[in-house]
């Protein structure tokens, strides 16, 4: 709709009824989602004035413009909403009622279940029919949050208006027939027909602040017989009142109330259980129920269920609740929070002296599923917000959304005496949270029933696939556009994960199709068996008329990768067609003409040439994530621990230093502090589990974002986040080492209990702190412009944050490029190959063996043989003694002196704290280290040698990549040698191939050369020496001349990496380079040896070309130069961007 605010006021010319009916549109325009309450005074007003026969246009451009600030508030709810009932889903408009929609679904589910005639609740039916249908008229999703930072209300025109105005007004015949769907008598209408007057309208808005007549009678009879809706979102609360009403009626209030607080009962304990805590038990003191439930492991959450209507002494039974638990649990924390509801729409005050959480049921179910959420996580909110004074009436939702929003904490610069958050400050969260989740009821044609759908995690929000609440597990439906395809998978759990992604891409493909063609895939709703089977032959059967069987082989999940998607799609479109559930003749061919012209694929598995140990899920999978809040924390105690503030400094690169040695050694006594508090043995054993899953996630994450990503990018649809996902599986995985490093070279031995998750949240935060405090480290000893620290007058370091994320650009646009087009990186693999280590080659096995005290052969052997004992063993995470070890995995491999050198070299052991470790080798930001658990990746503790089977595969990979690209530890005069070997060989590989680059495009302007010389008595001829121009490129059609510089540097792992390559640029590199560049354009003329034609129009541009990434680009530096950083991976995107 044009959303331009008219001027020119069209609707005062509009007579009669028809200025009813133009506010009534408007407020069903998801751009007045912001002025619902002055737009249902204005209607009020407006039907005044109708009756009176005179309208007041200037009153009503007042309220339009104005409204009453006294009454109006911000957007809170979402401006279309859902209510699921036991029979369907019905749109509705939510406006300012804020518990409305909730408390209908949960009345009409509660009809379901007491087995409560549903004919008695017809009207509540109809009325939700009515608000359904208004939402269809203007084509509404079910979930619409609107326009809530809107400033004035949107007046329309009058075309847009003509087009419109009838949306929220029925006909007889249109009443008639939702009347008769639902068995409605005709007189039921008349009770809800408006019949308002001034007097009883004013008293209402006097007593009440709203004229509850005018809400509950929301239909007013026109002149020609039709029904004009006045307000639709009034809808909604006539039909909670008349549904509440039925109810307390049919069943007694007491009756009423005990059923609804044992809905709330339910709901809760669903919603808490499994993943969020332990159930202990249902209690119940002075008539308040309380669920307790056991997390972390010391915590006990004493869940009070508040029903308000009961009006029941909650101090009392909260002191009860809590002493039982006392007793029961004396060493546990008590974590009291309440779960509030009110049927009465009264605003009952519930009494209580203490400050706690108090979370309706709707909001807690959109807290507990925000994003690794969990009662741990809510009772930190809890600990935070008791440290900080609000301003009275903030609304619980807001105040955790604000918190939530800010990385879980309540931190600001400065912090006020008293704390406000605006009262719309959880609309956000509603929004995401109820548009991701999408709830609605569905009909489930096997068993002729309705069911609750949500959408499924982990499919872009754009493809309509959908699971069920509490059904059969492997259930999915697709919703096209005229008809539902349900699929059921049955198979071994072995075979799940394929029948998943099997299923996923069937209806991936369908959906594609339909949306592509414009066509129906199938012609009615339809359920499928999806059964993985033994055999290799695909089979269907039709079961009945809306039903069929598609057996899938399981020899297929051997086959090739490439083809078996294609394979399971053609066979699907056979199996739907021959079983008459498609009538499209065209649908194979076309269907499978569109697959061909897809890129990428839904299915993961299969067989591939590139599988490894680190691609198999092998049940070490769990993961953890860096608790935010806990950096919040640590923030805060490194404030108190330096003790500077008052006001804010900032210092020069010295004592930014001196300051932060003082943090990292505070962070690590802090850290050593922790863990003589738990049992090492088993941290140690569930770190190396940790690293072993998130080398796992992290090799997943990379392949599903590569081949999934630009499948869904054929349907429109974004496969997001998996980037950050990667990102912080790098972090785990560093953090890990860390941690396995510190206790062993610390030799920290402990036998205490189990780790709380609190106790493990603190300590990842604190080595968090230690990696990052160590990169920055990293920056202030190089002197980064921009890098000094600074310390807020409240104590709070400030690191440099935008030199830092400039730093940390360098790093996401790698694993960018990787995962989002990685073919672009197959084709500068193709294009510029490097060459690998001869593992025969005796230049080598000499260079090894002097380095490392045994021979590669033998290091690989030993690696081998301890996968396959874990293998064997079904442990991919080994823990076995050291004598057991040499025994058990090593014999024939090594004798006894090998066995000493390969300790030495290849083991993690609390030896190597000694004189001879650097201060630099504890750095865990810092990569290649000789303590890295990549580096060592056995490790010795307490008599045990423990190792991971990916994080040998990992160190492995390392390894072998370091001896390649010539940055492996060399301190013996044999490996400096080869490694002085490498790398000569990679520049001059790199050189050829981007020579050959050029010589293979099709251009006959262009002159490719290569290593030419720049001295005396050669062809340009020089004063002095100024070395070769690696690549000579003259484009003679734009009459320029290119000197490369090509350089092979090896990609930068780690910030310290990337400084120095930086610095070998700037010290080494460029001074010869900018010299060079200025000699060329000087001498323009000397060129013409390599092109005759060249004159005085042709100009000069050196590159600076390295095969990865430039530093160079990523550091502001003073002197300013002309020469352009490029890296291979931009040439062999486009060829000619170094011409531009």
């Amino acid at each position: 709709m044009n959303s331009t605010i008219m001027k020119n006021k069209f609707y005062h010319n509009l007579k009669k009824e028809q200025m009813l009916k133009y506010l009534s549109y408007l407020s069903v325009l998801q751009e007045n989602s912001s002025f619902c309450y002055r737009l249902e005074m204005v209607l009020a007003e407006a039907y005044l004035m109708w009756r009176r026969g005179k309208y007041n246009w200037s009153h009503i451009d007042r309220i339009l413009e104005h409204g009453n600030p006294q009454f109006e508030d911000p957007q809170e709810r979402l401006f279309v909403e859902t209510v699921n009932t036991p029979i369907g889903s019905y749109k509705v408009f939510s406006a300012f009622y804020l518990t409305h929609k909730y408390l209908l679904s949960q009345l009409l589910f509660l009809v379901q279940k007491n087995k409560i005639d549903r004919n008695k609740l017809a009207i509540v039916y109809a009325i939700l029919e009515i608000s359904n249908e208004i939402a269809n008229r203007f084509n509404y999703s079910r979930n619409v949050c609107g326009k809530y930072d809107a400033e004035s209300v949107y007046l329309s025109n009058y075309k847009e208006y003509g087009k419109y105005k009838s949306y929220t007004c029925f006909s007889k015949a249109d009443l008639n027939s939702i009347f008769a769907k639902y068995h409605v008598e005709e007189k039921c209408l008349q009770p809800l027909l408006l019949c308002l007057k001034n007097k009883e309208y004013k008293k209402e808005l006097s007593q009440l602040g709203y004229s509850d007549t005018f809400e509950l009678c929301p239909f007013l009879k026109l002149d020609n017989g039709e029904c004009l809706v006045m307000f639709p979102a009034n809808l909604l609360k006539l039909a909670y009142r008349l549904c509440y009403g039925i109810l307390v009626k049919e069943l007694g209030e007491k009756t009423f109330l005990s059923l609804i607080e044992k809905e709330m009962i339910q709901e809760t304990g669903y919603l808490l259980q499994g993943g969020h805590g332990s159930f202990i038990e249902e209690k119940k003191y002075h008539d308040a129920p309380f669920l307790w439930f056991r997390f972390d492991e010391d915590k006990v959450a004493n869940v009070t269920i508040v029903l308000a209507d009961k009006n029941i002494n909650l101090d009392q039974a909260i002191e009860a609740s809590e002493a039982a638990i006392k007793q029961a649990f004396p060493s546990k924390d008590i974590f009291t929070f309440l779960v509030t509801q009110e049927m009465r729409e009264e605003g009952l005050f519930m009494n209580f002296s203490r400050d706690v959480i108090h979370l309706s049921g709707e909001e807690l179910k959109i807290v507990m599923n925000q994003d690794r959420m969990n009662l741990l996580n809510l009772y930190y909110y809890d600990q935070d917000r008791r440290t900080l004074r609000f301003a009275p009436l903030i609304q619980e939702i807001d105040r955790f959304a604000y918190y939530n929003s800010n990385h879980n904490t309540f931190y600001r610069d400065e912090i006020p005496d008293i704390t406000f958050i605006e009262i719309d400050y959880a609309l956000s969260m509603r929004e995401k949270y109820f548009c991701g989740q999408d709830e609605h009821i569905v009909q489930y044609a096997p068993q002729s029933s309705y069911v609750m759908v949500k959408h499924y995690a982990d499919i872009p929000k754009q493809i309509p696939i959908y699971a069920p609440y509490m059904m059969v597990k492997g259930l999915l439906i697709l919703e096209l556009k005229n008809y539902n395809l349900w699929i059921h998978i049955v198979c071994k759990e072995e075979h799940y994960i394929f029948g998943r992604e099997a299923t996923i891409a069937l209806k991936n493909w369908l959906f594609a199709i339909e949306k592509k063609l414009w066509v129906n895939t199938i012609g009615q709703n339809l359920y499928v068996e999806l059964c993985v089977m033994p055999g290799g032959v695909y089979e269907w059967k039709k079961e009945n008329d809306q039903s069929m069987v598609f057996c899938v082989p399981e020899e297929i999940m051997s086959s090739d990768a490439t083809t078996l998607e294609r394979d399971l799609v053609c066979q699907f479109l056979k199996a739907i067609k021959d079983c008459g559930f498609s009538s499209n003749e065209s649908l194979f061919d076309t269907g499978m003409q569109l697959l061909d012209s897809a890129p990428g694929r839904f299915i993961q598995v299969g067989e591939s040439d590139n599988i490894t140990i680190i691609d198999k899920k092998d049940g070490v999978d769990s993961c953890y994530y860096v608790n935010s809040r806990y950096c919040d924390k640590i923030l805060s105690e490194i404030a108190d621990f330096l003790n500077i503030k008052g006001s804010e400094q900032t210092f020069d690169f010295a004592e930014s230093r001196n300051i932060m040695i003082r943090v990292s050694n505070y962070i690590l006594s802090e850290v050593k502090k922790l863990l003589k508090e738990i049992d090492t043995k088993q941290l140690l054993t569930n770190l190396l589990e940790l690293h072993h899953a998130m080398i796992y996630w992290s090799k997943v994450t990379q392949q599903r974002y590569e081949s999934l990503s630009k499948a869904y990018s054929f349907l429109d649809a974004t496969f997001d986040n998996q980037l950050d996902y990667v990102n912080e599986y790098s972090e785990m995985n560093t953090l890990t080492q860390s941690m396995i490093e510190t206790i062993v070279l610390n030799g920290i031995h402990n036998t205490g209990g189990k780790p709380e998750l609190e106790k493990l949240d603190r300590l990842f935060a604190l080595m968090h702190f230690s990696l990052n405090m160590g990169v920055y480290m990293d920056q202030l000893g190089e002197k980064i412009k921009g890098s000094e620290l600074t310390i807020l007058k409240n104590g709070r370091l400030v690191m440099p944050k935008p030199m830092i994320d400039k730093l940390n650009a360098y790093f996401y646009r790698l694993r960018k490029l990787s995962m989002s087009d990685p073919k672009l990186y197959t084709r500068l693999h193709n294009l510029m190959p490097t060459s690998s280590i001869n593992p025969n080659d005796e230049i080598f096995i000499k260079a090894y063996k002097a380095q490392f005290g045994i021979s590669f052969e033998k290091y690989c052997k030993v690696l081998k043989a301890s996968i396959d004992y874990a293998s064997y063993n079904k442990k991919p995470v080994m823990v076995l003694p050291e004598k057991k070890f040499f025994e058990k995995i090593c014999a024939g491999i090594f004798d006894e002196e090998e066995a000493k050198v390969f300790m030495a070299n290849f083991v993690l052991t609390k030896d190597l704290n000694n004189g001879d470790l650097k201060f630099s080798d504890r750095w865990v930001q810092r990569f290649n280290r000789p303590v890295q658990v990549t580096a060592r990746p056995w490790i010795l503790f307490d008599g045990n040698i423990y190792y991971s089977t990916k994080t040998l595969y990992e160190s492995w990979m390392i390894r072998v990549e370091r001896l390649n690209n010539g940055t492996v530890v060399n301190t013996t005069p044999e490996m400096q040698a080869l490694v002085s070997k490498v790398n000569k060989e990679k520049g001059r590989e790199f050189t050829i191939s981007v020579r050959r680059l050029y010589e293979s495009l099709p251009l006959d302007y262009l002159y490719v050369d290569s290593e030419v010389k720049i001295m005396p008595g050669k062809n340009l001829n020089s004063d002095k020496d100024l070395g070769d121009i690696d690549i000579l490129l003259i484009n003679k059609k734009n009459k320029q001349i290119v000197c490369i510089e090509a350089k092979n540097f090896s990609e930068s792992r780690t910030v310290y990496e990337l400084i120095q390559q930086n610095r070998k640029i700037v010290t080494k590199e460029l001074s010869h380079v900018i010299e060079r560049d200025v000699w060329c354009k000087n001498n323009i003329n000397k060129f013409k040896f390599y092109v005759s034609e060249i004159d005085d129009e042709y100009s000069v541009k050196t590159i600076f070309l390295t095969y990865h990434e430039n530093a160079y680009k990523y550091f502001e530096h003073e002197l300013e130069n002309d020469i352009t950083f490029l890296s291979a991976v931009e040439i062999v995107e486009n060829p000619m961007s170094l011409f531009e």
